[in-house]
Parts: structure tokens; C-alpha cells; sequence
């Protein structure tokens, strides 16, 4: 036991050390660290876990995005009419499903962390793309935005990879207040999915929750740590391509695991 919560420290550490310079916050990354690592198993008690470490590094982020003026308000409160009800689907989804959520899980892993995985090698190799300029939509952000409140509550990540192009395209925001804007909806959305499951555990899972508060919090701090650290020294140790493809590397074994699961 000693030996894992070491493991889970380490690797907590190293997620938020690495893609803090990027502004990633290795949602996609605690699940199978606590998962495979750890020996939790894929629930609502896990789901928790996962969206508390990404709360902590999108208020963290996101503050840093505010202090420099990179967001836009009123468009993140378009976005979170979408993102609220999305995730209290999400919620609902995942009590529904608690059967077959463990295979449903890993199968939906596979297309989003893949999805991850090609837009990541676009962004090292791919040519420099221009702003463009597009026309604010507010009701299809909204409903786009859905699916990123969908995506938190039931794969436990902050949904950015919804949100920030959400806010390009339908918002006719910077790359820079997309992420800000972004960041200023899971701030609200994460914690919101997470509370939401917190309601709907059994008595046992939430005992067993409680049971690991001291590791969570533990945990907590360390991603505190491990970003600021990331952000004042990562790119002064590792150029931004070189920190993309440890990225990759990294959800590339992830995905790989999850496919043997399924298929073995």
C-alpha cells in the first residue's frame, strides 16, 4: 500500500511538472495512473479522485490566466449552460452504465486519448496555423460545450480539448483567451461533476473515499508543487517538442493498455 501511494505521488509529480509549461493539465493521465499504478478500480470513487487533482490544476491555471487578462467572461457563461447540464449527464450516465462503465470506459479512451494523440503530432510537426477569424455563436458553443461537460463527468478530465476549440470557432477568441475562457469553465464545471458524483455514491464508496483523504490531499499539493516548478523551470530544461512528445509517449502506453484490456 506504502509502496503505491509512493508510486501515485511520483507520478502525480511528473504529470504536473511536465505539461504545466504547456498548460495541459494531464486529466487524461490520472485515471490509469490511479488505475493501473495504484489498483483502483474504474468507478464513480475513482472518477472523484481524477476530477479533484484536475480541479486543483485548472483553478491553479486558470488563475495564472486571469491575473494576465487571457479570457472572456461572457462567453464562459455561454459555455456553462451547455457544460452544467452536460455533466449532470454525465453523472447520470455513469450510474446507469456502473455495470459495464469499467469496458464503456476503456472503449471511449481509445477514441479520445487516440484523438489527443493526432492532435498532439499536428502540434509538432504541423505548420503554424494563422488566427482565424470566425463569426461568435453563442448557441453552438452552448451545445458543443455539452459534450465537454459529458466528457468530465464520466472520463474525469477538465475537457479542454472541447472547450478551447469551442471557444475558437464559436467564439472568435485567441488561442491564448480560449484556453483562459476555458479554464475559466472547468474552474466551475469540474467541481460541479464532482459533487455530483460525491451525492451519488453508495455508503461504503464514500466511506472508502474518505478513507483516502489523506493521500488526496497529499496528492493536492504535490501537483501544486509539481506545477509551479514545471512552469518556472520545464521549458528551461525542455524545449515545448520535446515535452509533447513525452506527452505522447506516455498516453500512447495508456492507449495500448486499454486496447489489451478490451481485446484480452
Amino acid at each position: 500500500m506504502l509502496d503505491e501511494s509512493l508510486l501515485l505521488i511520483i507520478g502525480v509529480m511528473l504529470i504536473a511538472f511536465l505539461f504545466a509549461p504547456l498548460g495541459l493539465g494531464g486529466g487524461l493521465l490520472y485515471v490509469p495512473l490511479f488505475h493501473y499504478v495504484g489498483g483502483w478500480e474504474i468507478d464513480q470513487k475513482l472518477i472523484i479522485a481524477s476530477l479533484f487533482l484536475t480541479a486543483i490544476t485548472s483553478i491553479g491555471s486558470g488563475l495564472e490566466h486571469r491575473k494576465n487578462q487571457h479570457f472572456d467572461d461572457e462567453l464562459s457563461g455561454v459555455a456553462l449552460r451547455g457544460a452544467i447540464p452536460g455533466a449532470l449527464i454525465g453523472v447520470l450516465f455513469v450510474l446507469m452504465t456502473q455495470t459495464q462503465f469499467n469496458r464503456f470506459f476503456k472503449v471511449l479512451s481509445v477514441f479520445i486519448i487516440g484523438f489527443v494523440i493526432f492532435k498532439m503530432k499536428n502540434r509538432i510537426y504541423g505548420k503554424q496555423r494563422l488566427e482565424i477569424n470566425y463569426l461568435k455563436q453563442p448557441r453552438k458553443l452552448a451545445i458543443f460545450s455539452t459534450l465537454g461537460g459529458f466528457l468530465s463527468s464520466v472520463m474525469a478530465v477538465g475537457a479542454g480539448i472541447i472547450y478551447v476549440p469551442a471557444m475558437k470557432i464559436f467564439g472568435n477568441l485567441t488561442t491564448r483567451k480560449a484556453i483562459g475562457s476555458s479554464y475559466n469553465v472547468m474552474i466551475i464545471v469540474v467541481p460541479f461533476a464532482m459533487l455530483a458524483h460525491y451525492f451519488m455514491l453508495e455508503d461504503y464508496q464514500r466511506s472508502d473515499l474518505q478513507n483516502n483523504w489523506i493521500l488526496l490531499a497529499i496528492l493536492a499539493s504535490v501537483i501544486l508543487i509539481g506545477a509551479k516548478l514545471g512552469a518556472l523551470v520545464g521549458f528551461k530544461l525542455f524545449n515545448e517538442a520535446i515535452l509533447l512528445k513525452i506527452f505522447i509517449g506516455v498516453l500512447s502506453i495508456t492507449w495500448v493498455n486499454y486496447i489489451i484490456d478490451l481485446v484480452v
